[in-house]
């Protein structure tokens, strides 16, 4: 089995054991294929729409393209000069399972998921002052190298539908870079299977203590 789809699979297991998480946040993805980006969204509108922020296909003084094969060329910066948060709404009541690559990651890019409900999320690249609440996602490197990029992965937990992405980076420094985004689900093994149906059941057990108690 894909360490990822193990990371995926344990990170849904811990994030379902925490309190009112519909999320799963992980390292891992880039599976399948990548998603056209432009100022309009993901594949033109029909996937995600795209409010605020900035599509470049070029570095720019403040913003530079992540670091690897980038899919057509285009990446989305958020920062002051290019548009202070850039949020990504996904249509069609929203997606089960979204990666992408996050270029030059420092402790000021501030990923907020929102999903079904409007329940909101915040995942960081490492422990962060600017989001001292958020989720880390423990990157190896955090410092902002331009030649560092990482692929990271959301999946709905229990039925909820990630509905939109907001990027940020506070407080003001130079930008939140992303390209490359999936939406193809890995294929869960049997291993996968059995390490989820163990979440569900560590969550029914919770569940039923609380009942008690």
């Amino acid at each position: 089995m894909k360490i990822s789809k193990l990371v995926l699979a344990s990170a849904a297991l811990c994030a379902s054991l925490a309190a009112n998480a519909q999320v799963a946040g992980s390292l891992g993805g880039g599976f399948g294929t990548f998603l056209q980006l432009s100022s309009t969204g993901l594949s033109g509108g029909t996937v995600a729409t795209l409010s605020g922020g900035t599509v470049y296909t070029a570095d720019q003084p403040f913003a530079d393209i992540p670091s690897g094969v980038v899919f057509g060329g285009d990446f989305l910066a958020a920062g002051p000069t290019s548009g202070t948060t850039a949020t990504l709404n996904f249509t069609g009541g929203g997606v089960d399972y979204i990666s992408f690559l996050w270029g030059s990651p420092d402790l000021y890019n501030v990923l907020t998921v929102t999903s079904t409900g409007g329940f909101t999320q915040t995942f960081t690249a490492g422990v962060s002052s600017a989001a001292p609440t958020a989720t880390s996602l423990n990157f190896s490197v955090t410092n902002g190298n331009q030649g560092f990029s990482q692929y990271v992965q959301f999946a709905g937990l229990l039925g909820s539908k990630i509905t939109s992405l907001s990027f940020t980076n506070a407080p003001a420094q130079d930008a939140f870079e992303s390209a490359n985004y999936s939406i193809t689900t890995p294929v869960p093994e049997p291993e996968t299977y059995a390490l989820l149906l163990a979440g569900l059941g560590a969550v029914g057990f919770v569940a039923s203590r609380r009942r008690k108690d």
